[in-house]
């Protein structure tokens, strides 16, 4: 995988959401999730013992070269880093995800039960606890579980809290994930990105997760916001992915913390650590 990773061009997306609004041009995607086919009569082994049907996921689960884009770069994108800027060694991140930890995150058990997968962010000011839309955002969810369980974003920072109104919409949210740390367009990915999952079910209401991008609508990586208020004109147009359960009132501090002239917190609020939980019903 390592030689591969040499080839990418560039890295996830993302200037302020207040400019991207104008930019995304996303469709959505309404396939319909695979349902386990019935049986009239079971089908039986030489023995005459009944073969229990493995249970077929209501999710699609794609291998990681299938669900991710490699190559080409989708447009406008920077050379993804070696490093990132918490230290950490960006392509090994990149190949444990690939090579072992994607294929880990499964969406029902041997049972075919579903699993569900809850995501604890730690900040300096407090937790966020946010569910994951496994089954409707499947790969997006997935990456962050792997980022997350990778420990991509320990020790990063939300360096965005933009909160204003334009064109008479609410734009308040606040963001993190470059592995730059610096939020500058086109740096957003370790090596691969993803297409979107945008679904009609899922709208922009105060303590959304959803995926950061670019012009390109498939240049969804690492970056991540969540939103402090309701944000309707953001539907259609980025994949939602999660929701806020508990810690919206950390949300909505970060987001009314002091900034520059250009949406940058003055001091970023540090994540601790992303824990994964994972949930069976």
């Amino acid at each position: 995988m390592a030689s591969g990773w040499n080839r990418w061009m560039v890295g996830g997306a993302s200037v302020s959401l207040a400019i991207l609004i104008g930019l995304a041009g996303c469709t959505k995607n309404d396939d319909a999730m695979p349902t386990p086919n019935a049986r009239t009569d079971p089908k039986k082994d030489n023995l005459g013992k009944t073969i229990v049907a493995q249970p077929v996921s209501r999710t699609k689960t794609l291998a990681f070269r299938d669900a991710v884009i490699l190559d080409p770069a989708p447009e406008d994108e920077l050379q993804p880093p070696n490093k990132s800027y918490t230290g950490k060694n960006a392509v090994k991140i990149f190949e444990s995800i690939a090579n072992d930890l994607w294929d880990k995150v499964a969406f029902t058990d041997s049972n075919g039960r579903d699993i569900r997968y809850q995501a604890i962010i730690a900040t300096d000011i407090g937790d966020v606890h946010v569910d994951l839309h496994g089954e409707i955002a499947p790969n997006h969810a997935r990456s962050f579980v792997c980022l997350a369980r990778a420990g991509y974003y320990d020790g990063m920072g939300f360096y965005y809290a933009i909160n204003r109104t334009v064109e008479e919409n609410t734009v308040a949210y606040i963001e993190a994930g470059c592995p730059r740390g610096t939020g500058e367009y086109g740096s957003g990915s370790i090596g691969y990105w993803l297409k979107p999952e945008i679904s009609d079910k899922l709208t922009h209401q105060e303590g959304v997760l959803g995926a950061c991008q670019g012009r390109d609508p498939n240049s969804a990586a690492c970056r991540f916001y969540l939103t402090a208020a309701a944000m309707p004109q953001m539907d259609g147009s980025f994949t939602v992915f999660g929701r806020v359960t508990k810690g919206m009132d950390v949300v909505r501090a970060i987001n009314k913390k002091e900034v520059t002239e250009m949406d940058r917190l003055k001091q970023p609020v540090v994540i601790r650590s992303v824990t994964i939980q994972k949930v069976t019903d």
